[in-house]
């Protein structure tokens, strides 16, 4: 179960669905720890924190721009703003929330109101080597479904759905990065998930 708390039964569907599309659990704190102190000598270490959490952060720029061309250009840009930054970093909180905070800047510098234009079109990058011809294909239409529907939700209820579901963050990570209580980190997450099941399932009968 993703979310601490018990999920109620109308929105097993979404979260059979979405929890397809999650990457493997982040590396340890300690890990990260390691590599930081390890790009501060030598910057060519740096790339380990990149193709550790690259994915959290292109999946989650993806869904939030609805575009491939500037998701990739975002996430060209955390990194590099990260690396340049690396004596910021304090290791207070795990670098991956860090990373977050520098995309979440991203996207509030470029964010445009628009519909998906090119979806998922480098997604093969990020696919498993091992999935089939025929899953991959399914995997690449409902993450592109998932983010065509998160541009129609409210934008706290379309971050929350993002960093939680594709960035892979906990709850108190969230509340702190976006400056909320975590009861309205959770409200704001089950209540994204009501609407997403409903956009992504519109003639499915709502169970209350």
């Amino acid at each position: 179960m993703l979310l601490n708390q018990p999920v109620q039964a109308p929105l097993a569907p979404i979260w059979l669905t979405i929890s397809t599309l999650m990457v493997e659990a982040p590396a340890t704190i300690e890990d990260d720890h390691a590599l930081v102190q390890a790009a501060r000598a030598d910057l060519r270490a740096f790339n380990g924190l990149y193709e550790r959490h690259v994915t959290r952060v292109y999946r989650y720029l993806l869904v939030r721009v609805g575009s491939v061309a500037e998701a990739e250009d975002l996430t060209s840009q955390t990194f590099l703003v990260a690396m340049e930054n690396l004596d910021k970093y304090k290791g207070e909180r795990p670098f991956l929330a860090w990373l977050f905070g520098i995309a979440r800047h991203k996207v509030a510098d470029k964010y445009r109101r628009q519909k998906p234009e090119v979806m998922l079109e480098t997604a093969v990058d990020l696919a498993d080597p091992d999935m089939t011809p025929d899953d991959f294909v399914s995997q690449k239409l409902q993450i592109e479904a998932v983010a065509q529907k998160l541009q129609t939700l409210s934008p706290d209820r379309a971050e929350v759905i993002s960093l939680r579901l594709f960035g892979g963050l906990d709850i108190p990570e969230i509340a702190r990065l976006m400056r909320k209580q975590e009861p309205a980190v959770r409200m704001l997450l089950h209540r994204g998930l009501q609407d997403l099941q409903t956009r992504l399932n519109p003639n499915q009968e709502e169970t209350v």
